[in-house]
């Protein structure tokens, strides 16, 4: 899949490069099957969280995670995903239309906003690995291989609806857009309704039947996310390990800045400014706040997850310690605690062993007492035995006189 994105992007570039004229404008709708119109850009989508399923499962393995953990994880960060995506993109660029339809905000498929995924998405992530007190580094390893290439497929359903038209360029990967197109995506008006009213807000000096050259950010995005994704996904599976958490820290520094710049081709009736900045911008700020202290941390005093040969047996990866927390300061008890019981069993065993001498030199002086008694005994016995030889022998000489 990649080979072939790639090779149609270098088609587009070379063509593009060879002309006046930019990027050729092609839309891709929907498809009929057996009656039922797939749109492209919904089946796309799809398929991205498909295939960041897959990545994120096949890394798990290396990790020796549980099954039913991986799959409601996949399950909160699908769900709350989504729900953040519809729920952000209506407060966010709706506002207008809330007030006057206020089920908007619950039709989810009325419009989403990729940050406001991102937003949902963290909390059900969160949510999750509070509840099942799993380990958020290796999980959100886990869930950034798997999220950043399926939002990546997601990004080639946004540049081929053109989701996101920027501002009027002459840059050569800006796609060209008939007026016609402008007209039906209500960027400009098929005749002025009244002196002084511009065709074309948002793309001064136009006229009707003109070519417009505009920037397709969902394009610049795509082409951008390729090769972070490819060092993600490198990092990921590569045998060296790396601080848990790092992934999860680089997806964010690494996308933000880039998200960042590219708003500022937004058309101002698209993306409305707060405070001078878009919401994107603002979540671009946070974002990439978060991710550069966390990258900094992990770099200094992150350590690697275990991998799955590496767990004690029955052990399960990525959850925590089911026991009570386990504070600093409970640590340096417990090692006091520890010193201290070494050192009285080394007393105890030292005392034990003077004891041990002791008895072993009485139980010497003893034998040694007992070994001269009975030589005593046996010296007195030989005596006693001689002096009644002689006593016999004199009795025998008086009973023969």
């Amino acid at each position: 899949m990649w080979t072939l994105l790639f090779a149609g992007a270098a088609g587009l570039f070379a063509g593009s490069a060879q002309t006046s004229h930019g990027l050729p404008f092609f839309e891709m709708g929907h498809i009929d099957l057996f009656g039922l119109k797939l749109q492209y850009f919904g089946m796309l989508v799809a398929t991205g969280v498909l295939v960041g399923a897959h990545l994120m499962r096949k890394l798990s393995e290396r990790f020796g995670v549980d099954d039913d953990d991986l799959r409601g994880i996949t399950a909160w960060i699908v769900v709350a995903g989504f729900i953040g995506a519809h729920v952000f993109d209506v407060l966010a660029y709706q506002s207008d239309k809330l007030s006057k339809e206020p089920l908007l905000l619950f039709k989810l498929w009325q419009g989403i906003s990729s940050y406001g995924g991102f937003i949902g998405g963290v909390t059900g992530w969160g949510i999750y690995i509070w509840w099942k007190r799993l380990t958020p580094g290796l999980w959100g390893d886990l869930t950034m291989v798997g999220f950043m290439p399926g939002f990546t497929i997601g990004r080639i359903g946004c540049t081929v609806v053109s989701d996101h038209m920027g501002r009027q360029t002459d840059f050569f990967l800006g796609m060209d857009y008939p007026y016609a197109e402008l007209v039906e995506r209500g960027h400009c008006r098929i005749s002025a309704v009244a002196h002084g009213v511009p065709l074309c807000p948002e793309y001064p000096n136009v006229h009707v039947g003109d070519v417009v050259r505009i920037h397709n950010l969902g394009l610049y995005e795509l082409l951008y996310l390729i090769p972070v994704c490819a060092l993600l996904i490198y990092i990921g599976f590569r045998k060296k390990p790396h601080p848990a958490g790092l992934i999860a820290a680089l997806s964010g520094l690494l996308y933000a800045p880039v998200r960042f710049f590219l708003e500022y081709l937004r058309l101002n009736e698209t993306d409305p400014r707060y405070v001078g900045l878009t919401f994107a911008q603002w979540a671009s700020i946070a974002a990439f706040s978060i991710a550069a202290y966390y990258t900094v941390h992990l770099l200094r005093h992150g350590t690697p997850s275990p991998r799955a040969d590496e767990l004690a047996d029955g052990a399960i990866g990525g959850r925590l310690h089911r026991g009570p927390k386990i504070t600093r300061k409970h640590l340096a008890e417990l090692d006091a605690q520890e010193r201290a019981e070494k050192a009285a069993d080394k007393a105890k065993a030292a005392g034990a062993g003077g004891a041990k001498a002791k008895a072993g030199a009485k139980s010497k002086a003893d034998a040694k007492a007992d070994a001269k008694a009975k030589d005593g005994g046996k010296g007195k016995a030989t005596k006693a035995t001689k002096a009644g030889n002689a006593d016999e022998a004199a009795a025998s000489d008086d009973d023969q006189e």
